[in-house]
């Protein structure tokens, strides 16, 4: 379909608000709440405490986890961790930080992609709001793990892909493609083959789509060479600081969890991620109704259609043929879902007159229902409705803060729904949820937490004493939590191993695993050297008591957690 012409049926808005916008919402609901939520485990503490092993070792090459090599992914995620906690410290806000200004970098090259293929005024601007307030793009861009920083790699390079595709006095067209190479280099060397697999069939399915055979084996020659040049030296060194690693990473972690369901940490139907992607996009896919009508007059040219549908049909294909998935791993595919989703919005709001639906307003109206419901349950003095299930302490104020945030939200969309263009409705409704969203991590259900995996907050608390022992023996499922709060990475692990057996058979590692009928001697054996903490689960505590362990002189029980101190022997 053609393009139109008449940009004013949009409304427009000037470069400095639109940037300005975008890094007040950026500030509001992805910079702020980085700290105000508990690590959670084994995701953030993992990473966390691989980043801390490099820094506090100082060594870069090589990847280890607790002391162990660990050949589940390549160094570059691991490196902007550490050096984010280099620069603002070993804390939560650094921890997160890489994930957080991954998600900017990726909504500003979604902005720029659908500028480049819808001639619509501000389009890129409203695009990047839309991309960061959609649920799994800010939820993975508000915890630590690799996927924000894979997805923006991969946006990246599909963005400076496309401006070399459409680039007609090809003035620019190598220093784009010779650009997007170097993000590919960038998503492989902090996720894998998929960093290369993803740009490849993405750009590869759209040169095929548009028939354009000669490019298809032109364009990406560039890229490749820019690739190989950035990644081949740092291949060499990570094998010969981690002996083993690419045939480990490929066969292992690669084609056996891919082929094999019985090698997949996470098996899962090949329909997992179809409901995932309404909730991903989540508060944006409940216009879609508007989304379709828009769809169907649609503002794309030609080339903008088939780069979105490419970009979530291959992507999507390929991850739903391996049975191991994550709603994490269809990441890279909200870019496309974004820019679909701003220009079949603004092609609804121009062809129609801006007024207050219905339905508009019966989600408003449900969003002032539930707040007036949490406000009465203050009044009323209601606090078992929702003290001991969510919060075990300062539950009133919490919850009259979830009843602000409605409200405010409330308020919010009301004045989205006044604006008289598309462009400013779009950028109102994107800021409508900004109370809510902030307001999340303060509302976070510690009580459920604490009874949940997560080990980091109980033993904050004792860390010192922890950090001080002789020898540290662990579960194995706490380990991450142990490194990362003490910064020691010499502990051992009681059996089995959990995500710490690497199947590298490394005799020295292998000898720092206890097996359950073992732990009584090898405490004995260790309290002659010096003082031993042991940290378990509950259950797991209960039994080695009930082998007849010695008294300790401290301990302490918090939720699933048990620390014991041992004194030394002589």
């Amino acid at each position: 379909m053609a393009l139109p012409t008449n940009g004013y049926a949009y409304g427009r808005m000037s470069a400095r608000s639109i940037a300005g916008y975008t890094a007040l919402l950026f500030l509001l609901i992805y910079l702020l709440p980085l700290s105000m939520r508990p690590i959670i485990s084994p995701d953030e503490s993992r990473y966390g405490a691989i980043a801390l092993e490099m820094l506090h070792t100082k060594d870069w090459w090589s990847m280890k986890l607790v002391g162990l090599s660990y050949y589940e992914k390549p160094p570059l995620g691991y490196w902007c961790t550490a050096i984010s906690m280099a620069i603002f410290g070993e804390n939560a806000w650094a921890l997160r930080l890489p994930a957080a200004l991954a998600a900017l970098v990726t909504a500003i090259a979604t902005g720029q992609i659908a500028a480049r293929i819808c001639k619509i005024p501000n389009v890129g601007g409203v695009t990047s709001v839309v991309q960061l307030s959609m649920l799994f793009p800010w939820v993975f861009g508000s915890v630590a793990i690799l996927d924000g920083i894979f997805t923006a790699f991969i946006t990246v390079c599909v963005a400076f892909f496309v401006y070399a595709a459409t680039d007609r006095v090809k003035r620019w067209r190598m220093f784009f493609l010779a650009i997007s190479g170097v993000a590919a280099a960038g998503a492989f060397l902090t996720k894998g083959f998929l960093g290369l697999a993803f740009p490849a069939i993405i750009a590869g399915g759209w040169l095929i789509w548009q028939k354009r055979w000669r490019d298809l084996f032109v364009l990406p020659l560039v890229p490749i060479a820019s690739a190989a040049m950035i990644a081949a030296p740092l291949i060499i060194q990570i094998d010969k600081h981690n002996s083993g690693f690419w045939n480990y990473f490929f066969w292992v972690e690669h084609i056996r969890r891919f082929t094999s369901p019985d090698s997949n940490q996470h098996p899962e139907s090949w329909w997992y991620f179809l409901p995932m992607i309404p909730v991903g996009a989540l508060l944006w896919s409940i216009n879609i109704g508007k989304i379709w009508n828009g769809f169907r007059q649609t503002m794309f040219c030609d080339r903008g259609v088939s780069l979105c549908a490419i970009w979530i049909a291959l992507p999507l294909l390929l991850l739903s043929a391996s049975s191991g998935k994550l709603p994490a791993y269809i990441l890279p595919i909200f870019p496309a879902i974004s820019i679909i989703i701003t220009v079949t919005l603004l092609s609804y709001f121009s062809s129609s007159t801006l007024v207050t639906s219905w339905h508009d307003q019966l989600g408003r109206q449900l969003l002032i229902l539930i707040a007036l419901m949490m406000a009465s349950l203050i009044v009323t003095g209601q606090s078992w409705v929702y003290a001991d299930p969510l919060w075990h302490s300062n539950s009133q104020w919490r919850v009259a803060l979830l009843s602000l945030a409605l409200f405010t939200w409330a308020g919010l969309d009301s004045w989205a729904h006044r604006a008289q263009t598309p462009i400013y409705r779009l950028w109102r409704m994107a800021f409508s949820p900004t109370p809510m969203l902030m307001m999340i991590s303060l509302l976070f259900p510690t009580a459920l937490i604490e009874r949940s995996r997560t080990a980091v907050e109980s033993l904050a608390n004792h860390a010192n004493m922890i950090a001080q022992a002789g020898t540290i023996i662990a579960d194995s499922s706490m380990a991450t939590s142990v490194a990362y709060t003490t910064k020691r990475f010499d502990m051992y692990f009681i059996a089995p191993g959990g995500e710490l057996n690497n199947e590298l058979e490394i005799p020295e590692e292998k000898a720092r695993f206890i097996s359950q009928p073992d732990l009584l001697a090898h405490v004995a054996q260790k309290q002659a050297h010096g003082s031993v903490v042991l940290i378990m689960t509950h259950n797991n505590y209960k039994l080695f008591h009930a082998l007849g362990a010695p008294k300790p002189i401290s301990e302490f029980i918090d939720g699933d957690v048990s620390v014991a101190l041992f004194a030394q022997v002589k």
